[in-house]
């Protein structure tokens, strides 16, 4: 009888790899699936993030005083890289407790007759201690520029005493303004332009910035009056101190104003040279606008964006799907 041979260690060796199948247990990564799903969420906040604060965001139109560019129900798209994009100063703000911008630079710098977004410059905020006064969003039109001297005589609106194309007529005074005398309460600024609020028993017989009593102007007849531009230098005079006295106080926090002179360090100022630059703004419902004329000029620094293009708009006074004004969309004001 013929005995198989044994199976030795060598005739183990010789058996191929590829002759043995391993079966492998297919393994899923924990950490690689939450890293995925927190990349899925990130990456489009992100996204969303830097679109909103360099380039562009959108915001809604409450009220008539941009009429007929703007009509209640407007939803608007602004473009913040247009005058440059504004970022806030984090250093200043978590450790001072303090708002202060620095500005990317822009494709373009501000015409006359650019509609643009902006802060609210709460003047009436100003303080020993804090110099901020960036208030509610307001959407209003570049009437005068820097280094401009702006006048409306009559009808005809005017800067540089070149007169306008455009003329107001008079309507009904619908109580949308500003307010004047206090501070804003329940400002809407998220994602809302909030244009003017209201004040019940406001009457066209109230004064006009710079609140002069000497004065004479009114809705139409106003001016003339210089638009401080950066650079420009002034003397000071008790009655420029009086008109330009929010500024003086912006531009210098721990200033005061004492019988009408500048005061820094204790000491008078004669001769004043501006830091910023300076916007006239206008509404296009000319008589139904709470302004400039009524709260001064806009810093540089309260310039949010340009109004791009009108992406929608929602009649809030219509129903049904006659609420949307098919004309609008994406239409540029």
């Amino acid at each position: 009888m013929t005995r198989e041979a044994p199976i030795t260690p060598e005739g183990l060796m010789t058996a191929k790899p590829n002759d043995m199948k391993v079966m492998k247990p297919k393994v899923q990564s924990w950490s690689r699936s939450l890293r995925n799903g927190v990349l899925t969420i990130l990456i489009p906040l992100l996204i969303a993030i830097i679109l909103r604060v360099f380039f562009i965001e959108m915001y809604k139109i409450p009220s008539s005083s941009m009429e007929p560019a703007l009509l209640p129900g407007d939803f608007i798209l602004v473009s913040k890289m247009s005058y440059g994009a504004r970022l806030l100063k984090p250093v200043k703000f978590f450790k001072q407790k303090k708002i202060e911008y620095v500005r990317t630079k822009g494709w373009s710098s501000i015409k006359k007759g650019d509609i643009f977004v902006f802060n609210m410059p709460m003047y009436n905020k100003l303080s020993d201690s804090s110099s901020n006064i960036y208030g509610a969003c307001l959407v209003k039109r570049c009437y005068g520029l820097p280094g401009d001297t702006v006048l409306i005589n009559n009808d005809a609106r005017s800067a540089n005493d070149s007169a306008a194309q455009m003329t107001a007529q008079p309507n009904d005074f619908n109580n949308e303004g500003i307010s004047l005398m206090k501070e804003l309460r329940n400002e809407r600024i998220n994602n809302e332009v909030i244009n003017d609020a209201g004040m019940n028993g406001m009457q066209r017989k109230y004064s006009f910035f710079p609140r002069d009593s000497s004065l004479r102007w009114s809705l139409d007849n106003y001016g003339p009056l210089y638009v401080p531009a950066k650079g420009q230098i002034m003397e000071l005079t008790k009655r420029n101190v009086s008109w330009y006295r929010n500024i003086l106080r912006y531009e210098n926090p721990n200033s005061h104003i004492k019988d009408r002179s500048l005061m820094i360090d204790s000491k008078t100022v004669l001769q004043y040279t501006f830091q910023h630059n300076y916007y006239f703004m206008l509404g296009d419902n000319f008589y139904n606008s709470r302004d400039s004329r009524y709260w001064g000029f806009v810093p540089d620094n309260n310039v949010i964006g340009k109004v791009a293009m009108i992406l929608f708009s929602i009649d809030p006074n219509g129903s049904g799907f006659k609420k949307f004004r098919l004309s609008r969309f994406l239409k540029t004001p």
